[in-house]
């Protein structure tokens, strides 16, 4: 199986949109995305689609759907050796599985689709996901994990290894002989009987017994050698790794360009103090400098100012006294205006108030007559408002007692659809029964004539056929429960709705609704009436029609008095007359007052002038000393102001010059850490290198490989004794042996598939080791490099992820092996890599990859763009 495309609708933050990842090829395909792109969102996607039924609802799928709820969606596009196919599933709502063929023909649906999946990754519901495809955050092969999910991971996976290494290496029994082994090694036992002791050992004084306790001497002197080998080639090694380092820190290439570098960066620094210096005197001949031309300018501007001063105030002295005359002249003829208006205002005001008392009469004689007319009016008015507002209350009296809103009656249709589709739904999965009678009698189904056409039978009932007797009918309580569960939950929900609604059916409720809109029309209808009859309300309608009756009590009538409006336009005449006099006088007076106010100010005026005038003299003192002094002043300005610009000039040109000190700092500190931690480095090399020269000397004077053969040669002629000695013993001893080793090959041979594929892996990491597997969880234990067997959970955290993938790639050629082709899949995998062992893990996914698919999901563009292989890509549309 090779994947094509994946496609995902609905599904976490691609919320009512789709996502589709295409351009997977047959070997390595990345999709190199940042973080919270979705990248473990396809591959949780990916493994519901092949691991998770479609009608579940457990916590993995509901972990798919989005906050705004709805049905995720899975679509996967699969080659297999049949084809092309498209894989589809939906949980939730309405859930389906469906799997369609490379030209849309439906293949299979539903619990079809499931089996059909099931077939193709060989496993059922187990798989291999847990085996090849590799989880965000997982360092091993398998979840360590204490919980319930996880020991049933451990299991499934445990089961696929075994079922897979059977299905390649074959049945083999891993206890081989059995109960015959026993037999043959009593049989051997009671042989050595003669030979030996009881707990197996030689008997004492014996050929053998000597023999072989110089063959164990030797043995033990062999296998001390042998560890000082190890440690002089293990010493040498290191050695060489020391020299290269020596060499690198001591080359005079790398020497000479840490101390250029050095030097470079100290005179940058220097150069850059210097600078910096220069831009603060700069500065300062900058402030002198607009100093010097700011008192120039401020103290010729003092004396401009004196001058101006002196001119201006002799000017205004002159003009203050011809305005004093003017003004005495003004204020006396203003005078004599003033007295001839105020007679004629005293005047106009007489004829006034005689005409007004007149028009006061008449005007209380018509509206006495007034007020009664509208007494009547607003009596009327007060009727029917009354009449009114009884209606009102009325209305708001029955409004009261509806309780139906809007609200509570869309919930109640809302519950009524639910109740409807889960009848509907029970009705669809219900047994039904329906009655073709030939003759006119018809059954009857409690006590009613059974309908024509199929009738859903949701409960056991008893079914009158006439003639036949009573035929009892029960669709099982198994089939109906989930339906009939949804309906009392629907018909609770549309019970408590109606209760909030105050009525027992759907229709009540929608009456009840229409009926309070009628009152609610009839409310504002009344409402809108009454505000028109009485705007300000009844009681000031009231008020309005007690102040009438009360203003029509005058005994005055319009017969008695004068005409009002021949009377107001001679009162008009005469206000105007009196108003203009009022003017005329107030014009009068203002224009008096402020001719006296124009003569004292004027006066004023003239007193400040005299005193300005003589302060401007006294200040400025000689008129021709004054403008000499000017003159010898205006004369330094420019100078002054020139030498402001050059100084400007000159901090500026400073300024765009001048280097970044603290960058140059920054540089020189870096120089001298380099050289620095160099020296040290190599001093520490060389110490390493002396002790390791003294040891590997002290080794090889000693000549441990000459002991060595030598010793290996001794034992092989004690042995060698000890079987000419005893032969029978060593016949049985061989032929226990020859048990021993036929047990070691069927071990070895039930595990040859893994160690075949994986070897070549590890080799690219680690040459020359080995990983050794567990009998019991048929997984790797530990990694044996340079003769030391090293415990996986004591590796570090990036050499267990890089063994875990490598163990994971070995399976999946075992997979590849047995007909069920599986991808590999890595979600964000080795994020503990350091940069060489990345090179080298990218290797053995590229020799993987030779004939197997692999999908990397990661947001590691630039560790990643090592890796090669094809990029796939994601569209995202709304759905």
């Amino acid at each position: 199986m090779k994947l094509r495309a994946i496609e995902l609708t609905n599904i976490r933050r691609f919320a009512g949109r789709s996502a589709r990842l295409s351009g997977i090829g047959d070997g390595i395909t990345v999709l190199c995305e940042p973080n919270e792109f979705g990248k473990s969102t396809f591959f949780d996607a990916l493994q519901a689609v092949f691991f998770e039924r479609h009608g579940s609802r457990n916590a993995v799928i509901k972990s798919l759907q989005p906050h705004a709820g709805g049905a995720p969606e899975v679509g996967v596009e699969i080659d297999l050796p049949e084809g092309r196919f498209r894989i589809v599933k939906r949980w939730l709502q309405r859930p389906q599985a469906q799997v369609f063929d490379a030209s849309g023909r439906l293949v299979a649906q539903a619990d079809e689709a499931e089996a059909w999946i099931d077939r193709i990754i060989g496993a059922g519901l187990h798989g291999p996901s847990g085996l090849l495809w590799v989880r965000q955050g997982l360092m091993g092969v398998e979840p360590d994990g204490s919980g319930t999910e996880d020991r049933r991971e451990r299991e499934r996976g445990l089961s696929t290894r075994r079922d897979l290494l059977s299905s390649v290496a074959g049945e083999i029994d891993m206890m081989t002989g059995g109960r015959r082994m026993d037999l043959v090694l009593d049989k051997v036992t009671a042989a050595l009987s003669v030979l030996v002791t009881d707990s197996g050992r030689p008997k004492a004084n014996g050929e053998w017994k000597r023999a072989l306790d110089q063959a164990d001497m030797l043995a033990a002197r062999e296998a001390e050698l042998r560890r000082g080998v190890e440690r002089l080639s293990d010493d040498l090694s290191r050695r060489s790794e020391l020299q290269r380092t020596h060499a690198r820190l001591t080359d005079p290439e790398a020497v000479a360009g840490r101390t250029a570098a050095l030097a470079q960066a100290e005179t940058a620094h220097a150069a850059a103090l210097a600078h910096q210096a220069r831009i603060t005197q700069s500065e300062t001949d900058l402030r002198l400098a607009r100093l010097d031309a700011e008192r120039a300018e401020t103290e010729l501007a003092r004396l401009g100012m004196l001058t101006n001063r002196r001119a201006e105030a002799e000017a205004a002295l002159h003009q203050s006294e011809a305005a004093v005359n003017e003004a005495r002249a003004r204020a006396d003829e203003l005078a004599q205006r003033e007295r001839a208006a105020a007679t004629a205002g005293e005047a106009a005001a007489a004829s006034t108030r005689d005409l007004r008392l007149r028009l006061d009469r008449a005007n209380r004689a018509r509206s006495a007559s007034l007020a009664r007319r509208q007494a009547e009016d607003l009596r009327r008015r007060a009727t029917r408002a009354d009449e009114v507002l009884a209606d009102l209350e009325k209305a708001r009296a029955g409004r009261h007692r509806i309780v139906a809103t809007p609200e509570t009656v869309a919930t109640v249709e809302t519950a009524q659809t639910a109740l409807d589709l889960a009848q509907a739904r029970a009705e669809a999965q219900a047994v039904t029964i329906e009655a073709l009678p030939e003759g006119e009698a018809r059954p009857l189904l409690a006590g009613q004539p059974l309908p024509a056409g199929p009738q859903p039978l949701l409960v056991a009932a008893e079914l009158t056929l006439p003639g036949f007797g009573c035929l009892r009918i029960d669709p099982g309580s198994a089939r109906m429960s989930e339906p009939s569960t949804a309906i009392l939950a629907a018909r609770k929900r549309l019970d408590q709705a109606l209760a909030a609604c105050g009525v027992e059916s759907l229709a009540a409720a929608r009456a009840a609704l229409l009926q309070a809109g009628e009152f609610d029309s009839g409310i504002r209808q009344a409402t809108a009436l009454l505000a028109a009859i009485a705007p300000d309300g009844i009681d000031a309608l009231r008020s309005a029609l007690a102040r009438a009756l009360a203003d029509g009590a005058d005994t005055l009538t319009e017969e008695s008095a004068e005409d009002p409006e021949s009377l107001s336009v001679a009162l008009t005449t005469a206000e105007s007359a009196e108003t203009a006099a009022t003017a005329a006088l107030r014009v009068a007076h203002d224009l008096a007052t402020q001719a006296n106010q124009a003569r004292a100010v004027a006066e004023a005026h003239r007193t400040s002038a005299e005193r300005v005038l003589s302060a401007a003299r006294s200040e400025a003192g000689d008129a021709a000393d004054l403008a000499d002094r000017i003159a010898r002043l205006a004369a330094t300005v420019p100078p002054l102001a020139a030498a402001r610009t050059t100084a400007e000039a000159t901090l500026a040109a400073l300024r765009a010059s001048a280097p970044d000190v603290a960058t140059t700092e920054a540089r020189l500190a870096r120089a001298k850490g380099a050289s620095d931690q160099a020296a040290q480095e190599s001093a520490r090399v060389r110490e390493d290198l002396a002790g390791l020269n003294a040891s590997i000397a002290a080794r090889a004077d000693e000549g441990l490989e000459e002991h060595l053969s030598s010793v290996s040669e001794e034992r092989a002629e004690a042995e060698a004794r000890a079987a000419r000695y005893e032969a029978e013993v060593r016949a049985l001893t061989r032929l226990r042996q020859a048990l021993d080793d036929a047990r070691t090959r069927a071990r070895d041979t039930y595990f040859a598939p893994v160690v075949r594929e994986l070897q070549p892996l590890l080799s690219i990491l680690h040459p020359g080791a080995r990983l050794l597997i567990d009998d019991a969880t048929l997984l790797p234990t530990a990694l044996t490099r340079n003769g030391q067997e090293e415990p996986l959970d004591i590796l570090s955290g990036g050499t267990r992820e890089q063994l875990a993938i490598l163990t994971r790639l070995a399976f999946a050629r075992l997979f590849a092996a047995s007909g069920r082709p599986v991808p590999v899949i890595l979600d964000d995998a080795l994020v503990h890599s350091d940069d060489d062992r990345i090179e080298a893990m990218f290797d053995a996914l590229h020799r993987t990859a030779r004939d197997q698919q692999i999908l990397v999901f990661t947001c590691r563009q630039r560790a990643f763009a090592a890796l090669g292989g094809e990029r796939a890509t994601v569209a995202i549309e709304t759905a």
